[in-house]
């Protein structure tokens, strides 16, 4: 597995199943805010939700120290590398307006469609 990017839960790395599926594996930090109840809630939640504008969880493990998560992998990197990375194309507004709606419906889908 070859290592992502880091953000402010843990590091997130790219892999591949036997299947030749292509996973994201977030392997939380030990010291994250989100506890043990949180995560299970979390898994709980997103294990039920399918929506077009939210990934798939397709595994997670609890251990006595390590908390990981295993989605869908998305191949297009993160917003913030398309929006900020030097060299690459600007993305047109009508994609960022598309990004802009999309993001806050799988968001209100989580919380009230659930």
């Amino acid at each position: 597995m070859q290592t992502w990017s880091e953000g402010g839960y843990g590091y997130v790395y790219k892999g591949i199943l036997p299947n030749g599926k292509e996973i994201t594996v977030m392997c939380l930090k030990s010291e994250s805010r989100l506890g043990d109840r949180e995560f299970q809630d979390e898994v709980e939640i997103i294990s039920r939700v399918h929506h077009h504008h939210l990934v798939s969880l397709v595994a997670y493990c609890i251990g006595e120290s390590q908390r990981i998560l295993v989605y869908e992998f998305l191949p297009n990197k993160t917003l913030e590398y398309h929006l900020h990375e030097s060299g690459l194309p600007t993305m047109t507004w009508a994609t960022r307006q598309r990004i802009a709606l999309g993001a806050p419906k799988g968001h209100a889908y989580l919380h009230e469609g659930c």
